[in-house]
């Protein structure tokens, strides 16, 4: 088995290093696939499809060949010769399959997870929502259609190439109640280190599985509470993916959030110290009082809390 320490140094080689390409290639073909490097993207091949991505974006071969089946039955793909192709390679309108709405993505689209964020609590019209990690806004488009015209979805998003797409998503769609916020959501307010490779992964370097794969650059970050005395409203709802940072953010805001009703659906698979964040989210919230739970049941690990216990939890 790899270890992670190895992990860390051969990305940290960089694409067009040859001993981190022959490890690629050998890990790949141990699981049936092939690839490819050219000047400035790598093909992923199995059978008749292929998944094209920015050369820089090479860390993240691992998590492509995870969800390769499900990678192409949530997004259309183009057919090249007789393969059919999803290119992530830059930015680019990708369509969902299953709902039929097209976004542009910097790389590789987020999933669809709405279903997954407001399992336990569905964002009504007129309620204030948070998407910390907005990505393209994808997700932010769908909580902006369940909050209509009178709610807002403040979307935080500090990687610059992400907030790009966000904008342009926000046009695309005509999202007046979507408001992009710069700035990561964090333990602490003022600024840090950021992975800002305009990705899914891109995130505060403290946290990130591998800091040095992307550039790095300063951003502004922000506190719960300050970030809700900047906005002037307190979110009812409050959807996270923030790589890693859940635990700090959560932990920095107990007291704030003891003194308010606000629903999370937290993304709590990301590890710190070598622990999945969701078992530390559940005892930062039950500190509080929050009612939290976590499931994997749908793919990967989510964090679900609300202020008041449930009669039938």
């Amino acid at each position: 088995m790899i270890t992670q320490r190895i992990k860390n140094y051969l990305v940290g080689l960089g694409p067009d290093n040859p001993a981190l390409r022959t490890a690629l290639q050998l890990y790949t073909r141990l699981r049936g696939y092939q690839l490819h490097f050219s000047d400035r993207s790598i093909v992923l091949q199995r059978d008749r499809r292929e998944v094209v991505l920015n050369k820089r974006h090479y860390p993240q071969v691992p998590m492509v060949m995870g969800y390769y089946d499900q990678l192409f039955d949530a997004i259309e793909s183009e057919r090249r010769g007789n393969k059919a192709v999803l290119d992530f390679s830059g930015p680019k309108l990708h369509r969902y399959v299953k709902r039929q709405v097209a976004f542009y993505f910097p790389a590789i689209p987020e999933e669809d997870g709405i279903d997954a964020y407001t399992r336990y609590y569905m964002p009504h019209p007129g309620d204030v929502v948070w998407d910390a990690g907005a990505h393209a806004g994808a997700t932010a488009y769908f909580l902006a259609q369940m909050v209509g015209p009178e709610g807002k979805v403040y979307a935080f998003e500090p990687d610059s190439t992400n907030l790009e797409c966000l904008k342009k998503n926000i046009d695309l769609h005509s999202l007046h109640n979507v408001i992009p916020v710069d700035k990561a959501l964090a333990g602490s307010t003022g600024t840090a280190k950021f992975n800002m490779d305009g990705t899914m992964c891109a995130g505060l370097s403290d946290y990130a599985l591998y800091p040095d794969s992307g550039p790095l650059k300063e951003v502004q970050t922000i506190t719960f509470a300050d970030a809700c005395s900047e906005l002037g409203a307190v979110p009812n709802f409050v959807k996270m993916d923030i790589e890693g940072a859940e635990v700090a953010t959560i932990e920095g805001s107990l007291d704030f959030l003891a003194a308010h009703s606000i629903n999370f659906a937290i993304e709590s698979y990301h590890r710190i110290k070598g622990e999945l964040t969701y078992k530390t989210l559940e005892e930062l919230f039950s500190r509080i009082g929050y009612n939290a739970r976590s499931s994997d049941e749908f793919g990967q690990m989510f964090t679900w809390a609300e202020p008041h216990r449930r009669q039938d939890a």
